[in-house]
């Protein structure tokens, strides 16, 4: 019953957590995505995507890429979907990049940029 307890367990915290909604970001908006072994950026576009670049995208030569975030998880294969970034939680991207543990989140408002 490993996978039960799993699951239970990804539901209390997930419950709790707190992180940036997908309802919340407008087009340009930036995230500033600080996991434990890299730093992503993530500029919303006027779909459901991101062009990201940073931590595993600058590695494999693949920065500014166009892709979805399919939501947050704690590692498993459960991910909670209304979640783009949650400290303490992993980012799934949807080319099935899965971050380190999400330390720090900066919103960047699209207003606030040049």
């Amino acid at each position: 019953m490993k996978t039960a307890h799993y699951f239970s367990a990804f539901v209390r915290y997930a419950t709790g957590a707190i992180g940036v909604h997908r309802s919340e970001l407008q087009e340009g908006d930036v995230l500033l995505l600080y996991t434990q072994n890299s730093v992503y950026r993530a500029r919303k576009l006027d779909t459901a995507e991101f062009a990201v670049s940073g931590g595993w995208f600058d590695e494999h030569h693949r920065s500014e890429v166009v892709t979805s975030i399919v939501g947050c998880t704690l590692g498993g294969s459960s991910v909670h979907r209304d979640f783009v970034a949650s400290c303490g939680m992993r980012i799934e991207f949807g080319n099935h990049v899965l971050t380190s543990t999400l330390k720090k989140v900066v919103r960047v408002p699209r207003a606030l940029l040049n």
